[in-house]
């Protein structure tokens, strides 16, 4: 008899302990100071709710960690630059960026120069996380940590 494999479940455990191992070589602090970085200014008028957009912040920098982790084989195996890996994962980089914007949006009643350097934060920090996973995917690959 042969066992039936279900390939979806199998690729999902590997995703997930792929990531899981990531995640263990990412550091909360180091991204809280790049919040800090980022979105001090934006912070000073939200005071009251600086612990909620932190953990906002916090949750979307993994995500684009992730996210870039994801596409750090096509920069082992296939030699692609970051900047043609970036572009291949665009749209759901977008999505991100796009959500993490939307949220900052609602504590905000500002002026549209305000509104444009508020997306350039999020769009610099979510960057940031996504090379940063890119990066560390690919060095992993060459250490054979995978």
């Amino acid at each position: 008899m042969a066992i039936v494999t279900d390939f979806q479940k199998v690729y999902r455990h590997k995703q997930v302990d792929f990531e899981r191992k990531l995640l263990k070589e990412l550091s909360i602090h180091n991204i809280e100071s790049m919040i800090a970085e980022y979105f001090d200014s934006f912070l000073k008028p939200l005071s009251i709710y600086k612990q909620t957009i932190s953990d906002m912040c916090l949750d979307y920098a993994i995500e684009s960690y992730l996210l870039g982790a994801s596409y750090g084989r096509l920069g082992y195996y296939d030699g692609e630059s970051a900047k043609s890996a970036f572009k291949k994962s665009s749209s759901r980089f977008k999505t991100l960026l796009d959500d993490l914007y939307d949220f900052w949006m609602f504590g905000f009643h500002a002026d549209d120069l305000m509104y444009e350097s508020l997306y350039m934060a999020c769009e610099g920090f979510m960057y940031y996380w996504w090379t940063d996973g890119f990066e560390q995917t690919v060095r992993r690959y060459r250490l054979r940590l995978h």
